[in-house]
């Protein structure tokens, strides 16, 4: 984790992501053979940092009660990680360079695509979801889809005071994207 926080903070420091390998192994006190035996290519070193969002937002959903409203439920997961650390203005840099930079928002567009499974099992403890593989996972994307584009919209705003933007927009983008479904009774 150490190299990916040192690669993180060195990006927001730089205003970039063209820092070199040698520059973060220098830091973090490795040599670069090392860096790549734990990431193939400099774009995967963000992922452990996207990995820990990840585990924060499954359990959000796993421990939701089954009377919690899930667009509620949803919203809370989807911004737990950004809540918790209170750094607006650090966050709205860094994803800032990775909606900005193609490589790194391919590997977040990836990330947030993996996500589709487990998005899918939590819908399915709420909704009636069609049996039909597509249209069972499509609500999944919906939401996921949302998620990031209430980010991109909040790095596009310019605007970084706090995370109630992207709340109210995931809030509202999730209301819209799973009002076709049918809510299993409570």
């Amino acid at each position: 984790m150490s190299i990916a926080l040192t690669a993180r903070d060195l990006f927001v420091a730089e205003g970039h992501t063209a820092v070199t390998v040698e520059r973060i192994c220098e830091i973090v006190g490795i040599n670069p053979r090392t860096f790549h035996r734990h990431f193939p290519v400099k774009e995967d070193v963000l992922m452990p940092l996207l990995r820990r969002s990840e585990r924060v937002i499954l359990q959000g959903l796993e421990d939701a009660p089954d009377d919690a409203d899930p667009v509620e439920v949803l919203t809370a997961a989807l911004t737990t990680e950004l809540n918790r650390r209170q750094v607006p203005e650090y966050d709205h840099q860094i994803m800032t360079l990775i909606v900005n930079t193609p490589q790194y928002r391919l590997r977040f567009v990836e990330w947030c695509e993996g996500l589709s499974d487990a998005v899918t099992r939590f819908l399915a403890r709420y909704y009636e979801l069609d049996p039909d593989p597509f249209l069972r996972e499509l609500p999944a994307l919906l939401v996921i889809q949302t998620m990031r584009h209430a980010l991109i919209r909040w790095v596009q705003s310019g605007e970084s005071d706090d995370f109630g933007d992207i709340e109210r927009w995931d809030s509202q983008g999730l209301r819209l994207a799973l009002s076709g479904l049918t809510r299993l009774p409570k």
